[in-house]
């Protein structure tokens, strides 16, 4: 067993490059530490590109189905245990992690798979970004658009927050505002487009929401930009008691996502 100990190996130096965005971006790749979230993407089916991990990792019993997946996936790579902690982002990586390549939908073929769609406007906190993404698998909807100005997905933080949800789901990002309202016209003709607005006169629980549509959530401080929303077939809003004026970005994609999932599950019963 080849055991790397040097952070100026040629593999650690490209593993490094890829915590910054710009490099994953150019390579299509992204980073995986700890072994559940690795699971994800194996029952998600990623496309693994390399695996780092401790021997300690390696010889557990514990982790012998896990491995076993992975020969098949990807090349394994050994290293030791202090730089695994020292190339990692989080405080204990779990001795394991894994570089995969980002999935690419495109054009017509994302609008085919995904009947229901979360379209992202400048969501700039990974927490939010990850709990969207994550609440978004878990009510049903099959697509992400995040618009330019919007967190990187594949940034550790919101990978995390995703709870393995990221594999569950069809993600485009870095799409201009421009581009997406392009195909809204050429693509997505089937789609009704929704916008969350507090200033709608529709609640989000009096609408009856079609089968394929396209959910507009927009910045946490300053909403949706004023093209998109004037773009909107339906606007709606969430009822709010005492004198909170907005909800978090999160939190108002997770009531309406849920309602639009109990509509459904209403007409399937």
């Amino acid at each position: 067993m080849n055991i790397i100990s040097s952070s100026q190996n040629d593999k650690i130096k490209y593993l490094n490059k890829l915590y910054r965005s710009r490099n994953r971006r150019k390579e299509g790749v992204f980073i995986l530490e700890g072994k559940r979230l690795i699971e994800a993407a194996l029952a998600g089916g990623a496309d693994f590109k390399q695996v780092f991990l401790t021997p300690a990792f390696f010889k557990s019993a514990a982790n012998e189905k896990l491995l076993a997946a992975l020969k098949l996936e990807a090349d394994l790579i050994y290293l030791e245990e202090k730089l695994l902690k020292e190339t990692a982002s989080t405080v204990n990586p779990q001795g394991i992690l894994a570089v995969v390549e980002e999935s690419v939908f495109k054009g017509q073929d994302f609008y085919n798979k995904a009947d229901k769609i979360l379209l992202l406007d400048r969501i700039q906190d990974p927490g939010n970004m990850g709990t969207i993404i994550r609440t978004a698998v878990a009510a049903g909807f099959d697509g992400i658009i995040a618009l330019k100005g919007s967190v990187d997905i594949y940034n550790q933080k919101v990978i995390r927050s995703t709870m393995g949800g990221i594999f569950s789901i069809a993600i485009r990002q870095k799409l201009s505002q421009q581009e997406f309202l392009v195909e809204l016209k050429e693509k997505a003709l089937d789609h009704e487009l929704l916008a969350a607005d507090i200033e709608a006169e529709e609640y989000h629980f009096e609408h009856q929401y079609q089968s394929k549509l396209i959910l507009m959530i927009g910045n946490e401080a300053n909403g949706l930009d004023p093209q998109l929303l004037t773009k909107a077939k339906t606007k709606i809003k969430i009822p709010l008691a005492g004198e909170i004026e907005s909800l978090n970005a999160a939190v108002a994609a997770s009531v309406i996502a849920f309602e639009i999932l109990a509509q459904a599950l209403k007409k399937s019963n």
